[in-house]
């Protein structure tokens, strides 16, 4: 009884983390190479930064759980400046490592005259190996978070199909034109998309995130007026960083948000954007990410089904 608890410990405390670490390091070294910019990891979680602690090893962001028991992880990149190739080989470089631990820990276990703990060690470490391996490659999501094989079906059938736009998001371009007229500009950047989410009927709006007093919320729109309604226009262009942002926002669905985009997926794409506007909202625009991310957890219709 003693040896199965010790089993179960060892488990628990060493393979288990072992294999998750070892796992997002393997999509998180492609995502740097491939990006040159900021890669974040969560251990033990799947985005939570609440009772973690954090490291910093240059562009390398690293969250871990303080908790004996890391039930899975997340890697994601700042940057979805990637082609499809590159997002697949990042995709797939968790996997593979789950695959060389598996196969050489088996191999390991096969060949070498090792003491029978370390024995133990090497086949508990190829067996969950394993296990990761098929469930990861799995298409399905847990927690909200889409699994390695979901996120490789989602890449290879981006050519094939496009991502339909929910009809919130196609309100929300709409209404942010509108509000670029109110305010008497002649262009739509995302700070305009960012003031029309905020009084947007739907529950997920941002204006509660960043405005819990509606007055603060008005005031900040009024601070962006630079002349009186431009009732004369007719069309109105976007700016060069709104349309990056659309080109990039069915990438966002690696968050683990649902493949019908939602205004979700089109500010997380801002945040990825060089000179975005919307980056300009918050002081810090760094964490940004992070804080659209926990606000939009809280509402199960944008998670997959």
């Amino acid at each position: 009884m003693l040896i199965f608890f010790g089993i179960l410990l060892m488990i628990q405390l060493v393979v288990q983390p072992l294999l998750v670490l070892l796992h997002e390091l393997g999509h998180a070294v492609p995502a740097l190479l491939f990006t040159r910019a900021k890669v974040t990891v969560y251990l033990g979680s799947y985005g939570d930064t609440a009772n973690s602690w954090r490291t910093q090893i240059g562009l390398l962001e690293i969250y871990s759980k303080r908790s004996l028991f890391w039930r899975g992880g997340l890697c994601v990149p700042s940057s979805q400046n990637m082609t499809t190739p590159q997002q697949v080989i990042m995709v797939l470089g968790g996997t593979v490592v789950s695959f060389a631990v598996a196969a050489l820990g088996f191999y390991g276990v096969l060949l070498f005259d090792l003491h029978g703990s370390l024995k133990l060690f090497m086949f508990l470490l190829t067996l969950i190996a394993a296990v990761m391996l098929v469930t990861n490659l799995t298409p399905r999501e847990h927690a909200g978070v889409a699994s390695d094989g979901l996120i490789l079906k989602q890449l290879l059938a981006r050519n094939k199909v496009k991502a339909a736009f929910a009809p919130e998001l196609q309100q929300l371009i709409a209404r942010s034109r509108e509000v670029a007229i109110d305010l008497g500009y002649n262009y739509i950047s995302t700070r305009h998309l960012f003031l029309a989410d905020c009084v947007m009927p739907y529950q997920y709006s941002l204006g509660s995130l960043f405005f819990p007093d509606p007055t603060a919320g008005e005031a900040f729109y009024q601070q962006h007026r630079i002349g009186p309604a431009n009732a004369e226009a007719n069309s109105l262009p976007l700016t060069q960083e709104f349309e990056q942002a659309l080109r990039l926002t069915s990438g966002a669905c690696r968050h683990g948000l649902c493949q019908v985009l939602h205004p979700s997926h089109l500010f997380l794409a801002a945040t990825e954007v060089a000179g975005s506007e919307f980056n300009q909202v918050t002081a810090d625009a760094a964490i940004l990410p992070q804080a659209l991310l926990a606000h939009y957890r809280a509402f199960d219709e944008l998670w997959q089904r």
